[in-house]
């Protein structure tokens, strides 16, 4: 029987031995970690989206429940990109949409939504798919009704010159008949008659310097007749500058032809846009209107003098109805951008942008604007 060795392990083979034994069981709980094949994977991301839409020719466009528009086009090919469905639901205005956005009652807005610091404290935006700028609509075609003379008459009748100037002709035709029924046999004796008579002569002495009238008699009377003719002249010259002044004075008033022109005027605005926003912080007197037919129907009518709306909006709108004497004036203020709102911190702003950056790169964007907006699209 062959003897029992007697030799122990030396000491550096011992050490080896209990670090691979310490590496073994501290290994252990994360290879029980480790996912198997019948671990699930990670939930991903919902695709079907609720969308919202807020009416803005040409941007959204409502065609009997079809929706289209710049915006409506452009969101449907993103949708595509990403593989997203949507349902979709219309919105009474921009400002409500973007409540929706912010209450995560809506994962995203569609319209013609303008980028500004106050909206962007409560929801986030894509990056702009379109740039555009404030422009003001005014009539070009002042009706000549009667409605119009009436106004015009009343303007008049509040100057003080007119007034003394018609006092002045009726004292003088009063006169004027005192003597003629003294002194000239042939003038007529009604009293009515001869006021009448007299105030032909005294209004065409005034307005032309000539007359039947020969006069009062005596030289006393020639230069009563010739200081009439020179204050009649001065009259005529007074009067008619003073209304000339005022009516110019009114015209001028009346004209806007840049926001500067503004301060004063009664403007239109679209309830719920940025439009409203501007006339707020620069204190405008404005009046605010569902969609932009109700604000150009008022414009037509005389209730505002002009309306305060992104340029896009407006060209098309006036090229649009061509029959309205409407027209734009003024150079591009208060830039703005359009984007999609999302919900704060929502990541698929991430997905709509990069979306957005191959359809621009594909030239959709531009091919949108001259589809809808035509020679009004600005590149």
């Amino acid at each position: 029987m062959p003897a029992r060795s007697s030799i122990r392990p030396s000491r550096p083979r011992l050490l080896r031995r209990g670090f691979f034994a310490w590496l073994l069981l501290a290994t252990l709980p994360l290879l029980a970690q480790t996912p198997t094949a019948t671990t699930p994977a990670p939930a991903e991301e919902p695709t079907h989206l609720k969308v919202g839409f807020a009416i803005g020719a040409p941007f959204v466009m409502d065609n009997q429940g079809l929706l289209l528009g710049y915006s409506v086009d452009l969101w449907q090919e993103i949708a595509t990109l990403n593989h997203w469905t949507f349902d979709q639901k219309i919105y009474p205005n921009i400002q409500a949409g973007l409540d929706a956005v912010a209450a995560h009652e809506c994962d995203v807005f569609v319209s013609d939504t303008s980028i500004t610091s106050d909206r962007l404290k409560r929801v986030d935006f894509s990056q702009p798919f379109f740039r555009t700028g404030f422009q003001i609509m005014v009539t070009n075609d002042r009706p000549h009704t009667l409605g119009w003379m009436i106004e015009n008459l009343k303007k008049l009748l509040v100057l003080k010159i007119v007034w003394v100037s018609i006092l002045v002709v009726l004292a003088v035709s009063a006169l004027v008949t005192f003597f003629e029924r003294k002194h000239n046999p042939t003038f007529p004796k009604a009293h009515h008659e001869g006021f009448a008579e007299a105030f032909y002569y005294v209004v065409s002495l005034a307005l032309t310097g000539k007359s039947v009238y020969k006069g009062f008699p005596g030289t006393i009377g020639k230069m009563a007749t010739i200081v009439w003719m020179i204050m009649g002249m001065l009259m005529v010259a007074v009067v008619t500058s003073s209304i000339t002044s005022t009516m110019t004075v009114e015209r001028l008033q009346g004209e806007i032809n840049g926001p500067d022109d503004l301060p004063g005027k009664t403007i239109g605005v679209l309830t719920g846009t940025t439009g409203e926003i501007y006339a707020k912080d620069h204190k405008l007197t404005y009046i605010s209107y569902p969609n932009i037919k109700a604000a150009a129907d008022a414009l037509v009518a005389g209730t505002i003098q002009g309306i305060v709306a992104d340029a896009a909006i407006l060209e098309y709108y006036d090229k649009s109805h061509p029959e309205l004497p409407i027209t734009e004036v003024g150079p591009f203020f208060n830039p703005v951008n359009y984007g999609f709102a999302v919900p704060k911190g929502d990541p698929r702003r991430y997905a709509i942008d990069e979306s957005l950056e191959r359809l621009v790169e594909r030239g959709k964007l531009i091919q949108l604007g001259k589809e809808y907006l035509g020679s009004a699209y600005v590149p």
